[in-house]
């Protein structure tokens, strides 16, 4: 485009992302990790999250996880890496029950919330939910009473059946069948 000022070229883009689709990804952290750390992987999210928006102009990549009440080095670098390739994280504190063990209250719920209430605010065409988890069942299926796509990326074994028959097997798909694509190399 020559001839044209940097202004000319910014709205020249503007317009182009304007005629693609948007995207939201919606990814629940802990779904994801466990399985990860059972195989061995750790995933380059800048890829992960390109792959994932495909054709579609990713408006939002979002994270959602416990916090604990300490975050040690490890788990903010990791934070701190996601958001400087574009990743907003969500969090909410962790709560630790009598037997000690950890547990992630609120997370699925503000993940459902913020899928509905952004979808009703018309802010992206389709949802590409990363979790399994059969709490997203009712979420999907207001998803499809307002008319907007959804797309569940899941591990085969942690995807919930209820989930696959709300979305529908034609809109779900494996993170196992791309794995080799978005993990970070040597890992």
């Amino acid at each position: 485009m020559a001839g044209t000022t940097k202004d000319e070229n910014e709205l020249f883009i503007l317009k182009e992302k304007k005629k693609l689709k948007r995207a939201f990804i919606f990814w629940d952290h802990a779904n994801v990790f466990h399985i990860l750390q059972e195989l061995n992987v750790r995933l380059d999210y800048d890829l992960a999250k390109r792959r994932l928006a495909r054709e579609y102009y990713l408006v939002a990549p979002i994270m959602y996880m416990g916090k604990p009440r300490v975050i040690f080095p490890k788990k903010q670098r990791f934070i701190d890496a996601l958001e400087s390739i574009g990743w907003s994280i969500t969090e909410k504190p962790l709560k630790i029950k009598p037997s000690g063990k950890r547990s992630q209250n609120g997370v699925d719920e503000t993940m459902f919330m913020d899928i509905y209430d952004f979808a009703k605010e018309g802010a992206y065409d389709k949802a590409i939910i990363v979790s399994g988890d059969g709490i997203f069942v009712g979420v999907v299926k207001r998803l499809k009473e307002l008319e907007t796509k959804v797309e569940i990326w899941s591990f085969r074994k942690s995807i919930s059946r209820a989930l696959i028959k709300e979305a529908g097997a034609e809109n779900v798909y494996y993170l196992d069948d791309i794995i080799d694509e978005i993990k970070l190399d040597g890992k």
